[in-house]
């Protein structure tokens, strides 16, 4: 539905444009943290279309000398696909405006040469906004990643998967091979800090399915810990799955205990479900 809608709106705006109607100005809201080194940045392209990052003040151009005081506020955000021109006014680093983005004229042909083909406006907006450039572009091929569709490059971004990202899987030892595995990671709430956690508690050496079942079936860092504490080492993703499936927890584990249940082993507390 969601598709529809942006699709549907693209198709009324490009309508407005070729009859000579001016499209409402996109306008933008921002807070900044009390330690003056982020920005929370609201965007509106459109009626019920918002978009919200967290930003680092470092980015922006022109932004810092202006967040202790009060009045008229010009700066921007430079990135590869494109910079975002904001106009407004700010008042100690709260405040907002209208907003415009100048697509860059380099970028497309620099993808295209690369072989993801030509972006369009729309395209390079969702780019520019998720910071989907050169240095993401990179790192994928640097990991040996296949190189994705412009599509799916977008959606990479979309996702909300950065270079950083990809550096810390790597790091950890994942280089997962394609984007799709990527998304599939990052969607189901895989992070480094996942991964290092675990790791840390015995379930090393993980696959991305592994992974992913092991989040989505709630195999946390303070579970293993917990089970752990209680006399269980769960020694594998799938062992530590099986007890969780069946609902076993440290909580069930002390109170059988308490009842005069001897619970030592993993089938021991399935045998008791």
């Amino acid at each position: 539905m969601d598709v529809i809608y942006r699709t549907v709106t693209s198709l009324f705006l490009s309508l407005m444009s070729a009859i000579g109607i001016q499209a409402p100005p996109m306008t933008w809201q921002m807070q900044t943290t009390l330690d003056g080194r982020t920005a929370a940045l609201m965007i509106s392209t459109h009626p019920h279309s918002s978009h919200g990052e967290s930003i680092a003040v470092d980015q922006f151009e022109g932004l810092k000398p202006l967040l202790q005081g009060n009045g008229l506020a010009k700066f921007r955000l430079k990135r590869d696909a494109g910079t975002f021109e904001f106009d407004g006014v700010l008042r100690r680093g709260s405040g907002g405006g209208t907003l415009e983005f100048v697509p860059s004229e380099t970028f497309p042909n620099e993808l295209a040469k690369r072989g993801f083909g030509t972006p369009s406006r729309d395209e390079l907006f969702k780019m520019a906004w998720h910071d989907t450039g050169f240095a993401l572009i990179d790192e994928l091929a640097a990991r040996k990643y296949e190189r994705p569709t412009l599509r799916r490059l977008i959606d990479v971004g979309d996702h909300g998967i950065d270079r950083a990202y990809v550096r810390e899987l790597a790091g950890l030892g994942y280089r997962v091979g394609s984007v799709d595995a990527l998304i599939r990671l990052h969607d189901h709430g895989v992070s480094g800090q996942y991964i290092r956690e675990i790791g840390e508690l015995g379930l090393k050496s993980l696959t991305v399915d592994d992974l992913v079942r092991a989040r989505d079936h709630g195999i946390s860092p303070e579970y293993v810990r917990d089970m752990r504490a209680t006399g269980f080492a769960l020694k594998s993703a799938s062992e530590a799955q099986g007890l969780r499936a069946v609902g076993v927890t440290p909580d069930y584990v002390r109170q059988m205990r308490s009842a005069g249940v001897k619970l030592e082993r993993a089938s021991d507390a399935r045998l008791r479900m």
